[in-house]
């Protein structure tokens, strides 16, 4: 496996605030009023105009501040059945509310999330800014038409590779109930992460993607098998008071726990539904977001129960991973093994290739469209 520099684990050095919203107070102007003199000849007929003008202009003021509020009303209308925001979309810019009771969290109102964890954010922030630097588009180049898809890939794979160095490799597997608080939260940047790569199902290579998801479905389950009793990967209840007293602790350390699932399983539907996909990780996904619902919600999961609107995304995801069994296909759910078969199957894994940040600007300029007009036509075709 190729070896990458390991950042510091969660080390966010930062100060902790709030953001915060500063309202500019206009000062309005006073009317001036002028005395009468006995010597000033003011028409009472331009006093009338005067002040129907202003009566007038009163009226119009009215209908244009209650035009605004309509429009406003209009904009929140639109804004709520568009849904609420992606999490990957504000996480790198804003910084939150620091939760009230858990010092860990930062709370992103009007996000799929809701909060993030400290350790999500930090690591998250590193891979999110990498984005925009691995799409030719924002530099004005062309390359080759899935050199996106390939940067979002390589994004992903250096995400997985932190993973697996900060969790599970650095513990030698013995990893206690801190370290598997950590790993989860790690795989809450992960979750995060996955909602930003729109590209990189759409790699020409088909086996690679299959491989990668296969990859991710094995960090997935691995890490939830180290945090949960096993008794919540099954359809059964909770074994024990003892297994009963753990969730609900786990329930106060991940306040997020059943929201990052449920993202991870909505994503994860529409990843295995882009062709046929031999990974059922999501089907262990499904039945632990059930179980949790009623152990932590008292919420019996009911899929054939016609869903409300907001909760359609999520019983599509968990009918499409109820129907997937867990023996169709041969995997193994070991993380580190299904990463090792990935790296030797494709040693060029992760690194920095696609950051077009560390192009020389020689080579950035010769994929340039401004010297699309002095290329070869056979040479641009090539490079489709």
């Amino acid at each position: 496996m190729s070896k990458r520099s390991l950042d510091p684990e969660n080390k966010e050095n930062e100060p902790e605030h709030n953001s915060a919203t500063i309202n500019e107070l206009i000062p309005y102007k006073k009317a001036k009023f002028t005395d009468r003199t006995n010597d000033e000849e003011v028409e009472d007929d331009e006093e009338e105009d005067d002040d129907q003008e202003e009566e007038n202009t009163e009226d119009e003021d009215q209908e244009e501040d209650t035009e605004d509020d309509d429009d406003d009303q209009e904009e929140n209308e639109e804004e709520e059945e568009d849904g609420p925001l992606s999490i990957s979309a504000v996480l790198e810019l804003n910084e939150g509310t620091i939760h009230p009771t858990n010092k860990q969290y930062f709370i992103y109102e009007g996000t799929d999330l809701g909060m993030v964890s400290k350790t999500a954010r930090f690591w998250s922030r590193k891979y999110l800014k990498v984005f925009q630097h691995v799409d030719p588009d924002v530099y004005n180049m062309y390359i080759h038409n899935d050199f996106l898809c390939y940067g979002e890939l390589e994004i992903l794979e250096n995400c997985l590779l932190d993973i697996a160095k900060g969790t599970f490799l650095k513990h030698k597997g013995q990893m206690n109930s801190t370290n598997c608080i950590t790993a989860f939260r790690r795989l809450e940047a992960l979750t995060i992460i996955l909602e930003r790569a729109d590209s990189f199902p759409g790699m020409d290579d088909g086996e690679r993607f299959i491989a990668i998801m296969r990859v991710i479905g094995a960090c997935y389950v691995s890490i939830l098998a180290s945090l949960l009793p096993p008794s919540l990967f099954h359809g059964n209840s909770l074994d024990s008071d003892d297994e009963m007293k753990k969730i609900n602790k786990l329930a106060q350390q991940l306040p997020n726990f059943k929201e990052v699932l449920k993202r991870a399983l909505i994503r994860g539907r529409m990843f295995l539904q882009i062709g046929y996909i031999p990974t059922a990780y999501t089907n262990f996904l499904y039945t632990i977001y059930c179980n949790w619902s009623l152990a932590i919600d008292k919420i019996r999961i009911d899929l054939n129960a016609k869903p409300d609107d907001k909760d359609k995304d999520i019983w599509e995801a968990l009918k499409h991973a109820a129907q997937i069994k867990r023996t169709s296909y041969k995997e193994s759910f070991n993380f580190l093994k299904e990463l090792e078969l990935y790296s030797k199957m494709h040693p060029d894994l992760g690194g920095h290739s696609h950051d077009l940040r560390k192009w020389s600007k020689t080579k950035r300029q010769s994929y340039s469209f401004d010297n699309m007009d002095d290329e070869p036509v056979d040479n641009f075709w090539f490079r489709l």
